[in-house]
């Protein structure tokens, strides 16, 4: 019943002293409080009183008058929300709320009160009830509040009711006299220093811009090399005396070159100017923020307990300047790479400190960008192999130490050898072999990167001659352009010579750019995409799936083929996330006209499932690994590669058994070797894995408690991969909670307990497995 049902009753013979809000669901309830904190059960105890004494000759004893309070009530919390909102906007706020716990059919006690603090957080509260649905722990954990929240159990007294309503009613009076008091005192103090304020604020004025001017950068308002080396200096001498520790970080920021050679040296300024706003706002006063020159930033946590908590920061930080800037009409997607030192740990000088910090932020750009380095005695190892390989790889190209190794891609459908991709390998003859995950971050910075891009394609396109000449037919060989070289003025005219100086037809040539080169600048990448095409060379985009794709530009992209990274292809047949990503991958290249390619297929599950989703061709060990032109003229004259088989049958009967106990399957296996289905063991998820991709299977059994995976991870993923197979979940333990979980995931449709029964187990596969084909006997007719 709405509150306007019950008028609002009010002591009209004396003032009140506050105003109170009832909120009950239940009526009698809410005319009982009401008539005790208006008075009117006191009046009919008077008049009990007077009739005694007229009959008695007792005079009646006087009585202190009592409060009286202006009462308001309804029967929800939403309506009593409501009632407050609306009082404290017209001025007339409640002292005192008695609020019920149990309120059926709206909020309950707990939700009411917190509605009414988000409303007015001075309102005093009065929690009323009779069970003990809650723990007084419980609601302070949850409403968060001792000092305006008390209890009051039910049935009360009367003069408990008055007790509490007295007492807030009071402390709320009180403490609204103090604020008004509080505020008319500010009020004062800052009027009578205001003129005098005045008249230092302009000197001080005067002399900040002059220490400024001296001590801080001009455009970005931080503080300069100067500033930042001397508080360094003084931390390190306050943190010595606390032993404490403190936090010294090189920020440099990623590709910033780029971005101000596209926008202009004003946005560019803007952009920094941005960065520094943003990276302020994230630290706290006590920090120093300096920008060292050009794109570098210089950070110093002091006052730090732990290393690990001034990490955190710089992970925020991090995260922090990757969200898009928006700037000139665009959103602009920064990154940044950020190494650190630790006082005293990685040493005692200043100077040294910066350095080893600014080392460390080199290495972030090795690994990727974006990310967090800390100076550790290894990044100093790092370092020194930077400058061997380095100085050797100016000597490489001279040395005649690079080689091409080829990995072939093989068509899924046909298995018909459809490309090569040219891999860069390093024979160095005193390191050996280096991978140029080593050499290549080094030859992007140093511009080696050029002239070892010019050599690659030049000796791809002359292997295709050799090949052509030997009367091989020629596939297509695909070549990495990383984004250093995509961003080269005149690549589109070097691979134009190279073609004319080889004579190798551009249809023979795929060049491959990353999925982040692509959409770090597509105003330029498109364009020289374009040009490319028009010279007749394939594109493809590379490691698809790990950068952040705007697919307006996706579509704008002239190229034929997404590679999707191997990261996911690792997973395909044990995470159904990657096999999704998968999915989505391949649908969408389809919708587009392009083909996938997958890398990294290491094992027969794998090439098997993405033949099974519709991937095009993959790359990869198995079918083989990146081999010398010399050793992979066999394949070429062959043409093809022989695909794997997937079983024919559609796994009605066919069953797999998963638990890390040996004995325990060898013993179902020998238990049903007669029976009309087929068993397959496993003793771990991966190999149970392996086997439903290669095989159908009607039923899976599976352990609760292995050591790698339990029971309902595993029948989950199964689950969400294999969505029409039956699914049992078979344990020995009194594990209710795993149960529980099985169910209410959908993981298991039954349950077996251990020590089974042959004949229990047999006629619980034989309904699972009629089960399943009535299930794939729906999904064929969906299907159809």
């Amino acid at each position: 019943m709405p509150a306007s049902a019950l008028p609002v009753r009010t002591n009209a013979d004396t003032q009140a002293i506050a105003r109170i809000l009832l909120i009950d669901d239940n009526r009698s309830n809410l005319e009982l409080m009401r008539e005790i904190l208006i008075g009117e059960d006191r009046s009919a105890a008077h008049n009990l009183e007077s009739l005694e004494a007229a009959l008695f000759g007792d005079k009646p004893a006087a009585r202190a008058p009592l409060p009286r309070f202006t009462v308001e009530h309804c029967e929800d919390g939403r309506e009593g929300r409501d009632l407050l909102a609306s009082a404290l906007a017209a001025g007339r706020p409640y002292a005192v709320a008695f609020v019920d716990m149990r309120m059926p059919g709206g909020w309950d006690g707990l939700q009411t009160i917190e509605a009414l603090w988000q409303v007015d957080a001075d309102l005093q509260v009065v929690i009323c009830s009779a069970y003990d649905d809650h723990s007084w722990e419980q609601i302070v954990d949850r409403l968060g509040c001792l000092d305006n929240l008390l209890f009051l159990r039910k049935p009360f007294d009367p003069i408990e009711v008055l007790q509490l309503a007295t007492a807030l009613s009071e402390k709320w009076r009180l403490q609204r006299a103090r604020q008004n008091q509080l505020a008319e005192l500010h009020q004062h103090v800052a009027e009578r220093t205001r003129h005098l304020q005045q008249a230092l604020d302009q000197r001080l004025r005067v002399e900040r811009e002059l220490l400024h001017l001296s001590t801080h950068d001009a455009l970005t308002g931080l503080a300069n090399r100067p500033l930042f080396m001397d508080r360094l200096e003084q931390a390190m001498i306050l943190a010595q005396r606390q032993e404490r520790q403190l936090l010294i970080a090189f920020i440099d920021l990623d590709r910033f070159k780029q971005f101000n050679d596209r926008l202009g040296r004003q946005l560019g300024d803007q952009l920094l100017q941005m960065v520094a706003q943003r990276m302020s706002a994230c630290l706290r006063e006590s920090d120093t923020l300096a920008r060292l020159g050009g794109d570098e930033f210089a950070l110093l946590l002091p006052d730090t307990k732990h290393a690990k908590d001034a990490m955190s920061a710089l992970t925020r930080l991090l995260g922090r300047l990757a969200e898009p800037f928006s700037l000139a009409g665009e959103e602009l997607s920064l990154t940044c790479s950020l190494g650190c030192s630790i006082y005293p740990d990685d040493g005692a000088d200043g100077e040294d400190l910066l350095r080893y910090a600014t080392a460390a932020a080199y290495r972030a750009k090795e690994l990727g960008r974006n990310t967090i380095q800390a100076y550790n005695p290894e990044l100093h190892a790092r370092l020194q192999e930077r400058q061997l390989l380095e100085s050797a790889l100016h000597r490489a190209l001279e040395n005649n130490e690079f080689e091409l190794y080829y990995q072939p891609q093989i068509d899924l459908r046909s298995g018909r050898l459809s490309g090569l991709e040219a891999l860069l390998r390093w024979h160095h003859p005193q390191l050996g072999d280096i991978s140029p995950a080593r050499f290549i971050p080094i030859a992007e910075d140093n511009g080696l990167i050029h002239q070892i891009g010019e050599w690659t394609l030049y000796s791809a396109c002359r292997q295709l001659l050799a090949w052509q000449q030997q009367g091989i037919a020629l596939p297509r060989v695909a070549l990495n352009l990383s984004a250093k070289q995509a961003a080269q003025p005149g690549l589109d005219a070097l691979i134009s010579r190279c073609l004319k100086d080889t004579g190798i037809d551009p249809c023979y040539l795929e060049l491959e750019l990353t999925e982040t080169a692509s959409m770090d600048d597509p105003e330029h990448i498109i364009p020289l995409m374009q040009r490319l095409r028009k010279l007749g060379i394939n594109l493809a985009i590379d490691d698809f799936g790990t950068g952040y794709s705007n697919l307006s530009y996706l579509q704008l992209f002239p190229v034929g083929k997404l590679k999707l990274d191997g990261s996911f292809v690792r997973g395909i047949t044990s995470d159904a996330g990657s096999m999704a990503i998968i999915d989505a991958v391949i649908a969408l290249a389809h919708r587009l006209g392009l083909k996938v390619v997958a890398e990294m297929a290491e094992t027969e599950a794998q090439v098997i499932q993405l033949a099974a989703h519709g991937c095009d061709q993959v790359q990869g060990y198995y079918f083989s690994p990146p081999l010398p032109a010399a050793k992979l003229e066999p394949l070429l004259r062959a043409g093809a590669a022989a695909l794997p088989t997937p079983a024919g049958d559609d796994g009605a009967k066919r069953v797999l058994i998963l638990d890390d106990e040996q004995h325990v399957t060898s013993a179902i296996r020998r238990a049903f070797r007669h029976e009309h289905f087929e068993v397959l063991t496993a003793n771990n998820a991966a190999q149970a894995f392996d086997l439903l991709a290669r095989h159908r299977v009607g039923v899976v059994l599976s352990d609760q408690r292995m050591p790698d995976m339990n029971g309902n991870r595993f029948l989950n993923q199964v689950r969400m991969l294999y969505p029409e197979t039956v699914r049992i979940l078979f344990t020995g333990y009194t594990d209710f909670q795993s149960i529980r979980e099985a169910i209410n995931l959908g993981a298991a449709h039954q349950l077996i307990d251990k020590p089974w029964n042959n004949g229990e187990l047999q006629q619980l596969i034989s309904q699972g497995l009629e089960q399943y084909a009535q299930n794939r006997q729906q999904q064929n007719g969906a299907n159809g």
